[in-house]
Order: C-alpha cells, then structure tokens, then sequence
C-alpha cells in the first residue's frame, strides 16, 4: 500500500510520541531534580557537574528518538506498506533523523546558553561572527575583525542559535537513497564541535587568523589548545552529538534484522503460516569483505585516474560518465581538503588509492594505514584465486588456511 510521506498524520503522531514519552512523569523525577540541580552549576565550569548533565540529556535524546522510531514503524505497519525494510528506513530518513537534527539543535543552544559560554570562544572556535568580532567606526561604519581576547561577555541567543546550525544534514550522517542500498556514512571526524572538525577550522581561520598573519597549521594548533582550554564544554558538546550520531547509526545497523522479524511476525499472523526465507547471499569475513570493498574502489580509483590524466576529462566528465562508481559518494565522509585532493587526480601521488582508502576506513579519528589497506586487498584477490581452484569451499576455510600460513611465517622463540 502506498501512501505519501506529506499525507501523514504527523500531528497525531508527534503527540503520541510525547505522550509515550511521559514528561514530568513521576517515575523520571530523579533524573529531573538532578538535572534541574546541575544546571545551576553548570556555568561554574565543574568537569563531573557537566558530565553528569550530558549524560542525562544523551539518555533523554536517545530515548525521544527510539520513541519516534517505535511510534512511526507502528503507524506505517497498521498502514500496510510493504516492503516493510523500505518502509522502516524512509522513517529513520524522514522521521527520525530531522527530529535528531531538531532535538540536538535545541539541547546544544540550551547547554550553551545554561553554561554561559563567551561569544568570543563562540568565535574563536567555530568561526562564527558575534558582538566582540565587529568594530564600530564613525558615521555608522561597522568592520569585522578577530574577536577581542579579554571580551569574556556571554554569547547573546542569536550567536548561539548560529552555534546550533552547526548541526545539520552535513554534519551529522549521509544517506544513500534506499534504491542504491539505503546506506548511512558518518562524516569525517568528531563533528562540527570537535577540536579536529576541518570545516569550523576554516571558517575560524578565515575570521580570527588571517588578518593577523597566522598560517593555518599554527592556527591549527593554537585552536586546539583553546578548544582544550575551553573544556568541559567543548566536550561535553562533543559527547552530546556523539550520542545522537551513534543512535542513528545503531538504529540503521539493527533495519535489515528488525524489519525481518516484523515481516516475519505480520504474515504469520495475517495467512495462519510460517513462511520459507530464502537466505541472503553468505557474507565474506569481515577482513575478507573490506578487501573486496578496497579493491573495487581502487579500481575505480584508478578509472578517475586514467581518465582524467590519458582521457583529458574533467572531474564532471568523468563523474557523469561513471556516475555508476560508488567512490563519488563514499569521499563525502572526508574533510574539505581531502576532497579537494580527490577531485584534482593529476596531484596524486604513488599509493594515493591505499592513502585514500585509509581515510574512508578511519577508525574514530585514526586513519587506517596504507600498508594495511594494501594487505587487504592482496588477501582478497588471493582469495579470488583461491576460490577458482577450491569451489565447494567457503571463506571461512580460506581464512583458515591463510592464519596457518601466516603461522608458518612467524619464526620459534629461542630456547634459552
């Protein structure tokens, strides 16, 4: 059954969700008289005060979002949409994650506001304009320049509604259309409050540095002392993000398994009978599967590559041409500069593929090493040739034999 998205009832279902969700119920009132007790401290700046208090706002965000989530499934099945996988991700696309974006605007601008935070660190750290950047001249002329260091005054709402702008479809997750897969990519770093974030490292650079004859590398380092200086509000603006990102993406994770399950329980119920699944293709071991990944993405890799550097294309030839590669949209987790090398192939270096890859398979903050990578996808396409002489046996059993092998690589230890 189909129905359009604008065709919800959206009210409706935003007072069940609060309604389900109880506020000032008497059952959350610890949770609540703390909180009401740590936000009056919060602008003293005490590290466990503000850990404690973005603790309770990440359990608070975590459960509005899983409400929305539960809320909205249950609207959709009673609707009958099918297939229910798809059904399940236009909610986590068009339900929860604008309500994520919403609620963490709010919560981020509130833990701001509560904290007091300066409009000069406002400025300093995310390169947003407030009243300490502008000076006033005679006849109503008004410039901008780096905000004033002994200015500590308090940043005004307005400065700190820009602070939760930060927040957006950018920063927060990308989606792939459910039509190519329905995939969810984390953008590249901590986010936009993070001391390592390249988009507000621009942005403050372009307003606090370049006047005053900083390079970017020392400005690099001079922010983030001020970032760590700034603590704990700074992470605990991290740690606030942090929680929404990582529930989206947990409930992305559990779509495939918890859609089944429903499918599953709803034909029972409808037909009286438990119905044959057909298994999904066997999954590769994981180390397997990233070889494979690395391999047809250094494929296309070197496609770009040779196209733009033999072919004489341009980046939007080639991308229209091979609109198909999966590459163009994987590089939307890098930073601003990252991307900008990828989209000017003849500046790459010997090993760029594995370099690259390294960085789309980041792990938290650290980028994976070329030199893994590597082994990766020689693993892989042993495997491939593996599997040409050995067809009834699984991956696994190739794994398997390459731990012996490697085994046998590793020399005894000395007797002593």
């Amino acid at each position: 059954m189909a129905i359009r998205w604008d065709d919800f009832p959206h009210s409706e279902i935003r007072l069940k969700i609060h309604a389900r969700l109880g506020h000032n119920a008497a059952g959350r009132s610890a949770d609540d008289s703390l909180r009401h007790i740590l936000q009056r401290r919060l602008a003293d700046l005490n590290r466990e005060d503000h850990r404690r208090f973005v603790e309770l706002e990440g359990r608070n965000l975590v459960e509005h979002l899983r409400c929305t989530r539960d809320v909205y499934q249950e609207f959709v099945e009673k609707q009958g949409c099918r297939p229910i996988l798809e059904a399940h991700w236009v909610v986590l696309r068009c339900a929860v994650f604008p309500t994520a974006i919403a609620l963490l605007r709010e919560h981020v601008v509130n833990y701001a506001k509560l904290t007091r935070i300066p409009g000069r660190d406002v400025s300093l750290l995310f390169g947003i304009p407030t009243r300490t950047c502008y000076q006033q001249f005679d006849r109503g002329i008004t410039l901008t320049r780096p905000p004033d260091l002994h200015d500590a005054a308090a940043a005004s709402d307005t400065e700190l509604e820009c602070l939760g702008e930060l927040v957006n479809e950018d920063t927060l997750l990308w989606f792939r259309d459910i039509i190519d897969g329905g995939g969810v990519g984390r953008p590249f770093g901590g986010g936009p409050f993070a001391a390592d974030d390249g988009v507000t490292i621009h942005n403050s650079f372009a307003l606090c540095a370049i006047s005053d004859g900083i390079t970017l590398p020392e400005w690099f380092t001079l922010r983030r002392k001020w970032w760590h200086q700034c603590s704990p509000w700074t992470d605990g603006l991290c740690d606030m993000f942090g929680s929404v990102q990582e529930e989206l993406l947990s409930q992305w994770r559990v779509l495939p398994s918890d859609s089944l399950v429903r499918e599953l329980t709803l034909q029972e119920q409808i037909a009286g009978f438990k119905p044959i699944v057909v298994p999904s293709e066997r999954q590769l071991p994981r180390r397997l599967e990233r070889g494979k990944d690395c391999e047809e993405l250094a494929e296309e890799i070197e496609t770009i590559r040779h196209k733009r550097n033999r072919g004489g294309l341009s980046i939007a030839e080639i991308q229209s041409e091979c609109s198909s590669f999966r590459v163009w949209k994987r590089i939307d987790v890098l930073s601003t500069e990252d991307k900008d090398t990828f989209l000017h192939p003849g500046t790459w270096g010997f090993g760029y593929a594995n370099l690259l890859l390294g960085k789309l398979y980041a792990n938290g903050r650290r980028d994976v090493a070329p030199g893994t990578v590597n082994t990766w996808r020689k693993e892989y396409r042993a495997y491939l040739r593996w599997q040409k002489e050995n067809p009834s046996k699984t991956a696994e059993n190739f794994s398997l034999e390459l731990q012996k092998v490697k085994s046998g690589y590793r020399k005894p230890a000395r007797s002593k």
